[in-house]
């Protein structure tokens, strides 16, 4: 046996896995000669052997040409090659040159006697280099166009493998509150409203409700994140406060857990030029995640330190732990970590095992922020460690940042961290006169009559039309509309509205289920003045018809 290996030539990139090589039978000396000096000239990789024997064990090595003269096809060879081409999976044909005396070429032309060695090209001996060169680079290049099949193909089924667990998990991260709302509904049903039961079924069915819309607000900032749809709100923002927010947000789950929530140091506040409200949302992101995946009785520690002109969080915990692997996919979307327990749940994940989404959404939002998020693990079974870096508001503004103090009304610089309590007069003033225009009764009624508790003056319709008739007879001094309205949309609502004598002013606010960017630009066209999101809380629309 004779073998000859030369270095590629760089014509496109070499898969490490699928090396671009090319292997040759020529049991004539002669040929066997002359490829290995057609092909050295050319500078491909090739091998070539002149036994069959040789041949057939390199074939269990990934090859990219195969070139046999055609004698060679009729004993072991043949044999080999036939079995070795069936073997090969559905987007694969190795192409086969044959090398065919004149009469082997011409008996063969049209007949069914190479159809068991696939994808085949016959030159005819003598054979010109410039001919046996040109047909092997374009067998090359067809061979790089299956692998390129290949490994799309590959994508597309890790990507339905992807969809088809995401859409699992959220199916059942929307079953699983649903459920506990429906019993609730069933159960208040049947005991008196005023009863320990009943206020325990509500405070249920709000929490559910929560959970519900905090998955459904993910999913929509993943969405526009993807789009560089979502902006921030920049504000000056005390860190402390925003954590201290957060772990009364999660502490709830915290103690369902019998965990250990610690938040250290308190001390003085930490400056940043940052949107708290997107801030909560990486935070609790990245606590209930520790919650999750620590064990009943685990330990979570959240620890601030600041240094050259950084805020440095850091979120540890004594749980499942992560591996390489892991650690390198934990911020793609969708990803969890399954592989420690033969794909279930991660060793102490919680009751929910979450969408995959939460980190994702919280590495976005803080790179949105200048800033950046690592994750840490000594391995599976020794917990994890998730450190975010975010600039100070002095650093951010180029300035040395000065002592840090506590808020007060009288600091224009920092903005109060709670809201000073609306007295009598105050409630006396945001008292208006609102038209609610909804089709779902249910949520209107339940609107109403919480709007009507807090001292405002509700009128209701349940259609476009209904709605314009009640404006011109109630003048309002708030529209509170649905876009999805039967006969009218919400957007030609408002347009008529802004015709009507006496209401070309009037504040009109959208409350609805649609919420893309699209839906947006459409109600700012109709001359509406704020967008809402379905669920919306009763603050954010006062504060939205408040302007």
């Amino acid at each position: 046996m004779s073998t000859t290996v030369v270095s590629p030539r760089v014509d496109a990139p070499v898969r490490e896995d699928v090396p671009e090589r090319i292997l040759v039978l020529a049991p004539s000396r002669s040929d066997a000669e002359a490829c290995r000096r057609c092909l050295g000239i050319a500078e491909l990789v090739h091998e070539v052997y002149e036994d069959d024997a040789s041949l057939c064990a390199a074939l269990g090595r990934p090859v990219a040409v195969l070139v046999v003269a055609e004698e060679s096809l009729r004993g072991r060879a043949g044999d080999c090659l036939r079995a070795h081409l069936a073997e090969q999976p559905e987007w694969s044909a190795i192409p086969v040159v044959v090398l065919a005396g004149r009469q082997a070429a011409q008996r063969h032309c049209g007949r069914e006697a190479w159809d068991g060695f696939g994808r085949v090209t016959l030159l005819e001996r003598p054979v010109r280099m410039i001919s046996l060169i040109g047909t092997l680079r374009l067998a090359l290049r067809e061979r790089r166009e299956q692998l390129r099949i290949r490994d799309l193909l590959a994508e597309r089924a890790d990507s339905i493998a992807q969809r088809d667990e995401f859409l699992a998990m959220l199916g059942h991260e929307l079953r699983n509150p649903l459920a506990a709302i429906l019993i609730c509904a069933d159960v208040l049903d049947t005991v008196p409203l005023d009863t320990g039961r009943a206020a325990q079924c509500r405070e249920i069915v709000g929490s559910q409700a929560r959970q519900m819309k905090r998955l459904l607000d993910d999913l929509s900032d993943i969405s526009r994140i993807n789009r560089r749809k979502l902006g921030l709100n920049l504000e000056r923002t005390d860190l402390r406060q925003v954590l201290s927010d957060v772990v009364s947000q999660v502490q709830g789950d915290i103690d369902a857990r019998a965990q250990t929530l610690e938040l250290e140091p308190n001390g003085a506040p930490v400056p940043l030029l940052a949107d708290p409200m997107r801030l909560r949302q990486v935070f609790a992101n990245l606590l209930t995640n520790a919650n999750r995946y620590s064990p009943e009785g685990g330990r979570i520690r959240v620890k601030v330190r600041t240094e050259r002109g950084l805020a440095r969080i850091t979120i540890r915990d004594n749980g499942a732990g992560m591996d390489e692997r892991a650690l390198s996919r934990i911020f793609e979307p969708f990803y969890q970590d399954r592989g420690a327990t033969g794909g279930q749940a991660a060793p102490h994940a919680g009751p929910r095992a979450g969408l995959g989404i939460g980190l994702t959404l919280a590495r976005s939002l803080v790179e949105m922020h200048a800033g950046s998020i690592t994750a840490h693990s000594a391995g599976p079974g020794r917990g994890s460690a998730f450190v975010v870096t975010l600039p100070l508001a002095g650093a951010a503004a180029g300035q040395q940042e000065p002592a840090a103090r506590a808020p007060s009304a009288q600091d224009p610089g920092q903005p109060e961290l709670a809201a000073r309590p609306a007295g009598p007069d105050d409630a006396a003033a945001a008292r208006r006169r609102i038209l609610l225009i909804e089709d779902n009764q249910e949520f209107a009624g339940g609107l109403k009559y919480l709007l009507e508790a807090r001292g405002h003056s509700v009128a209701l319709a349940h259609d476009g039309v209904g709605g314009l008739r009640t404006a011109q007879a109630c003048s309002p001094d708030v529209v509170v509309l649905d876009i999805g309205l039967p006969g009218l949309d919400g957007y030609a609502v408002a347009r008529r509205l802004r015709r009507m004598p006496g209401l070309s002013r009037v504040r009109v606010i959208a409350v609805t289920g649609f919420g893309r960017v699209v839906d947006r630009e459409s109600a700012r066209d109709a001359g509406i003045d704020c967008h809402l999101v379905k669920p919306v809380s009763l603050a954010d629309l006062e504060a939205a018809m408040a302007g």
